[in-house]
């Protein structure tokens, strides 16, 4: 019986590039068929553009392409997590629609696979990305290696293999706003990395922006570290510290010398300032935690699937990813 691989593709706003990534990944695909059948599976994430009825089109004449649909833009982190519970293969392959990741690597993905290895990321050694988003992305990694108890995949697009088993793990998380690439690096399994060359966009322009990669890094975070808590409860202990014995000095001073007068107003509002955005900001942090427990706690929707094209009846997920 054939292995069954499950091809990937998230797309949101993608018109000048999902027919190409049919086309590519059906190429690459074909001369496998003696050995293992596949599935296409596309999830538009309510784009604006023409990409829903390019992909009705392409579903119409093959079956092997299954699309979602869902109610709104829900992000691209729930859209790929919803397509890889829809995924029936042995293994999955994660392939974004905007082609920057080669489809040529899919044999060699698949080879690796079948060598034991249950999950293979794929690590690209360049960025086709101008110089202000490598700076950002730098930022972005920065921020979580100082600040996460777990290391992160550095150069991790989510590109690679999965083994069913791990398609299991995943599809079976319980988290509100899972940060995926994390939990990738903690639940073990055997792992192996491919480095390969990231390529331009053929169409289109990303949606992922400077605010984009700052919600990933305070999700991933909040998600496996606590460190952010610990170091504003270590601040506060350090200037509670430096204030009282900065009290008990000008004390001492006041008793031999009654006549000295400490600093003015300047000084104050300074201080007052600098204390003030300290608070400020690690209030902002415990909010950060405070709201994740309260999206967790209400589970609302994780996602709304308004429509499945060829994909067989569902069961009782039917609206829900």
């Amino acid at each position: 019986m054939k292995k069954k691989i499950s091809i990937l593709s998230p797309a949101f706003n993608e018109e000048g590039n999902v027919q190409r990534c049919y086309e590519e990944v059906r190429a690459v695909m074909l001369p496998l068929l003696d050995r293992y059948d596949y599935e296409h599976l596309f999830g538009d994430n309510c784009s604006t553009d023409r990409t829903l009825p390019i992909l009705r089109e392409l579903a119409a004449q093959d079956q092997r392409v299954k699309v979602l649909t869902y109610s709104r833009n829900w992000g691209a982190n729930k859209n790929g997590i919803t397509l890889v519970r829809h995924c029936t293969g042995d293994a999955a392959i994660p392939m974004p629609a905007d082609l920057q990741e080669p489809v040529e690597l899919i044999p060699q993905l698949i080879s690796l696979w079948e060598e034991g290895h249950e999950i293979v990321f794929g690590i690209y050694a360049n960025s086709s990305e101008g110089l202000l988003m490598q700076a950002v992305r730098s930022l972005y990694y920065w921020m979580v290696d100082k600040l996460s108890t777990q290391p992160l995949l550095k150069n991790y697009s989510g590109f690679g293999i999965f083994d069913k088993k791990v398609v299991r793990e995943i599809s079976e998380l319980d988290d509100y706003n899972p940060y995926i690439r994390g939990f990738l690096g903690i639940i073990g399994f055997q792992t192996i990395t491919l480095p390969y060359q990231r390529v331009g966009r053929k169409a289109g322009k990303s949606s992922y922006n400077f605010a984009a990669y700052l919600d990933l890094a305070i999700n991933a975070i909040i998600s496996h570290s606590f460190v952010p808590i610990r170091l504003a409860t270590l601040i506060g202990l350090f200037f509670s510290g430096f204030s009282i014995t900065a009290a008990f000095v000008y004390a001492l001073i006041k008793v031999f010398n009654w006549q000295f007068q400490a600093p003015g107003a300047t000084t104050t509002i300074v201080l007052v300032l600098f204390f003030s955005g300290i608070q400020l900001f690690f209030l902002g942090m415990l909010g950060e935690y405070i709201g994740a427990i309260h999206a967790q706690v209400r589970r609302g929707p994780f996602i709304i699937i308004r429509e499945r094209i060829n994909f067989d009846p569902p069961s009782e997920q039917d609206s829900k990813g």
